[in-house]
């Protein structure tokens, strides 16, 4: 049991494989906290001081974000000819995440496909490295409603599909990223009418455009969606 306990960091990650955690570890959490704190805050920061830090901090982590949200919709993102599902991901996902759904891709050309049991539209399926890794996670899919899951969990664990099934989608000639495979998080303009500001947070000389911006889309993302429903 000790032995078994001294190597606890290599087998309780395995435990939450199937929580979706973005695919960071609890350390990894800590440590980007720390992170955002250490740009904007010395440790001798008091408490009046940190709530206003804090926001200015805020503020600023918008900004990025609509920068990044701009530069997805509007950034062209290259792919293969023959690369079809990764031209449907392009369309999809924002930048970060469709470069990390990439890795994915650059991975498939590894794997071999063994169908291993058959019913109706549902295939159970063992893909295994032949690149000399010993390297092998059973699959299963269901051909008609395009579901299914990876014993490898990384959809689960990170939101986004695996090399494992991405392979298979190939082999299958599925030509479309499956919605069942989608994560709305990861997609292009989640992030654009997700906020909310009270009306006191837009007074004064200090708006910042990030919060006006998001503060304006979202009223006249509301003032649409009304008018859609008038007769």
């Amino acid at each position: 049991m000790q032995g078994i306990f001294n190597i606890i960091q290599r087998w309780v990650p395995l435990w939450n494989r199937e929580t979706f955690f973005a695919g960071m570890s609890s350390t990894g959490q800590s440590e980007s906290t720390n992170n955002f704190f250490n740009g904007w805050l010395p440790i001798t920061t008091g408490l009046y001081s940190f709530v206003t830090k804090y926001e200015v901090a805020l503020i600023e982590v918008y900004e990025r974000e609509s920068a990044e949200d701009f530069a997805s919709e509007h950034r062209y993102r290259q792919a293969g000819p023959h690369q079809t599902l990764l031209k449907d991901a392009a369309n999809i996902y924002t930048r970060t995440m469709f470069h990390k759904l990439q890795d994915q891709f650059d991975q498939v050309v590894q794997f071999v496909v063994i169908e291993r049991y058959v019913e109706g539209n549902v295939r159970q399926l063992q893909v295994k490295s032949h690149s000399g890794r010993a390297e092998s996670f059973e699959l299963q899919i269901d051909l008609e409603k395009l579901t299914g899951n990876c014993g490898c969990k990384l959809f689960e664990y990170v939101g986004l599909p695996c090399c494992h099934l991405l392979k298979v989608s190939s082999k299958y000639d599925i030509l479309k990223i499956p919605k069942a495979f989608i994560m709305i998080k990861w997609t292009i303009g989640a992030n654009k009418f997700s906020r909310s500001y009270d009306e006191s947070q837009l007074e004064g000389d200090n708006l910042r455009h990030a919060l006006r911006h998001n503060h304006l889309s979202l009223r006249a993302s509301n003032l649409f969606e009304r008018a859609s429903k008038m007769k």
